[in-house]
């Protein structure tokens, strides 16, 4: 996340922020809080009684205080064994849980960014971010909090121990604090950075593996291998470099803060011995001392590592927060239901995308009558996907409008708008699951179409029957004409009366385009129909075809009248008529 100024914004308010989210579950936090407490107590109470085992029970073997003592430590032990549990159950809970609000959050908010966010992010940054970086913001949240409460109040409680005992003593060993000080803020810079590194370079190696795993076929039908390897080698490397400056950071603050604390033990041991200050102690007082200084080790050390975790957590909310900031989808305000009757206008649009140079439509206009079948053909890149993109709301054109039933689009929200366009995309994407769970895909009450029905007019009963068959990641399962099918399904079964097909049929042959044609007819016979298609079989029954070049109409007409203009459309029908022949060995019939 980042500020006004362009600066990361600040620690203290982004731990700030980040502790926001463990609120809510303060009941439980603070449960463990008591028992970090009872840690605490318990540990400087088992310094505190070393005093009376040296003083009463070795030195002046009092009989009282050696039947009173084992009693007394094994209260200590239980009190301790108690408030360990609770500490570390509880903050563990804590930790948990707030992993899954913010992954529930911060997922929520990723599904709802717009199209053009994605078309700028990798999708395996984004997954780095739900995964890595959150239990890296745990961390900080909780194993921080538990270090920072936990050892805090044992440190506090060890030092007044040990002014109880001796006050000049202590504050002689008081006086390596500024240079602890200083080696924790030294340190903590360094921690910061090298954290946000990591993340980065996480993201690399999600981002390269995940396209290595779904380019398989390609790597290896191209042998490919050794291409993948050097570059997973690469930020494999990079994120060991980052994690090894880290560690280097770790190894060098900890040992030094710890050379400064046994430096400060020297000096008191020696000014106890020789009695230079006039702080003469007893042999009980003495031990109870430097056991307490042996006992402080241990949580200064921990307190010493907190900026690793604290600043690795920062890096990783950082990131985290930079998303969930990011705005969403403007959805707009929902009005009440009506009857859409389908008629869909483009009035002079003109759209450019984020990442573009060159406009992808130029001032296109047309019509799509309710219940009628618009086509849209031309070379790949003149601009037909980008129609069913502006219509559905994924983009928002530069200039021009678009209208639904003579109303612009942008005065309907985005979830009425989708809930009347049906799209069938280019690539058919299906979700892990049975055909079923994907052809009835976010769709909830009674159904309109009779589902087993609807699985036999688009040929998907030919390969599942029941529709109980598992597609697998993606679909892989399935065939390309498979998918197509599937996704065909699922957009007939939606209600809507825009149905939008972006080359719908492209991995299906002469037959199987025949019977999708039919199974429209029979479920479509009320939908306003746009169809952008490469195969211009496909759409020769369309009541109208637009015939895209560079973003913008070339001609128009229905599939006769572009062949007798003898234009764009013929030759583009001449070539794929000749590629039929030269595959099949016979002309090939248009449909009708």
């Amino acid at each position: 996340m980042i500020s006004a100024d362009g600066n990361s914004l600040g620690g203290v308010a982004l731990y700030r922020r980040l502790l926001g989210y463990v609120w809510p579950h303060k009941a439980v936090f603070l449960l463990s809080v008591a028992g970090m407490a009872v840690v605490a107590m318990s540990e400087v109470g088992f310094a505190a009684l070393l005093k009376p085992i040296m003083d009463g029970g070795f030195v002046e073997r009092d009989d009282t205080m050696i039947r009173l003592i084992p009693a007394l430590l094994m209260g200590v032990f239980m009190a301790r064994a108690v408030g360990a549990f609770t500490d570390q159950y509880c903050i563990a809970w804590v930790g948990r849980r707030l992993i899954f609000d913010l992954r529930q959050l911060l997922f929520g908010r990723m599904i709802r960014l717009p199209s053009a966010y994605y078309d700028l992010q990798p999708t395996s940054g984004l997954i780095s971010k739900l995964i890595y970086d959150l239990e890296q913001v745990a961390a900080a949240s909780t194993m921080a909090v538990q270090i920072i409460i936990k050892d805090s109040l044992l440190a506090l409680g060890l030092i007044a121990w040990m002014l109880i005992l001796s006050w000049p003593l202590t504050l002689i060993f008081l006086l390596i604090t500024p240079f602890v000080a200083f080696v924790v803020r030294k340190a903590s810079r360094r921690f910061r950075r090298s954290s946000e590194g990591i993340q980065q370079s996480m993201g690399g190696i999600t981002h390269v593996a995940k396209e290595a795993f779904q380019g398989h076929r390609v790597v290896k039908a191209f042998g490919g291998y050794a291409v993948e390897e050097t570059t997973f080698r690469a930020v494999n490397e990079a994120n060991r470099r980052r994690s090894l400056r880290r560690a280097l950071v770790a190894a060098i603050s900890v040992p030094l803060l710890l050379l400064i604390a046994g430096s400060g033990v020297s000096l008191i041991i020696y000014l106890a011995l020789t009695d230079t200050i006039g702080a003469f102690v007893s042999p009980g007082t003495f031990v109870s001392y430097m056991g307490t200084i042996l006992l402080l080790m241990s949580p200064i050390k921990r307190l010493a590592r907190i900026n690793e975790y604290v600043q690795a957590g920062l890096a990783a909310a950082n990131s985290v927060f930079s998303v969930i900031d990011e705005p969403s989808e403007s959805i707009g305000e929902s009005n009440p239901p009506r009857k859409v009757l389908g008629r869909v206008e483009f009035q002079s649009v003109a759209f450019t995308y984020p990442q573009g140079d060159q406009p992808a439509l130029q001032g296109v206009s047309f019509t799509l009558e309710p219940g009628k079948t618009v086509a849209l053909v031309g070379a790949s890149g003149s601009g037909k996907s980008t129609i069913a993109s502006l219509l559905l709301g994924f983009y928002t054109p530069n200039n021009g409008e678009i209208l639904i039933d003579g109303i612009p689009i942008g005065s309907y929200s985005l979830t009425d708008l989708r809930r009347q366009v049906s799209l069938v995309p280019q690539e058919p994407i299906l979700f892990d699951g049975t055909i079923t769970q994907n052809v009835t895909y976010a769709q909830s009450g009674e159904p309109q179409i009779d589902l087993q029905r609807l699985l036999e007019a688009t040929g998907v009963d030919k390969f599942s029957n029941d529709g109980e068959q598992q597609v697998g990641e993606l679909g892989m399962r399935l065939s390309g004409g498979q998918r197509q099918r599937v996704s065909l399904a699922r957009a007939l079964y939606r209600p809507g009366a825009i149905l939008v097909l972006d080359e719908a049929t492209s991995a299906l042959d002469v037959l199987s385009e025949e019977e999708i044609k039919t199974s429209l007819e029979q479920f479509s016979s009320q939908r306003s129909i746009l169809i952008v298609a490469h195969r211009l079989s496909f759409i020769t029954h369309a009541d109208q075809i637009h015939v895209f070049e560079d973003g913008r109409i070339k001609e128009s007409g229905c599939h006769q009248t572009l062949l007798d203009c003898n234009g764009p459309y013929a030759h583009m029908w001449r070539v794929q008529q000749a590629e039929d022949e030269l595959h099949t060995g016979a002309p090939r019939q248009p449909l009708s």
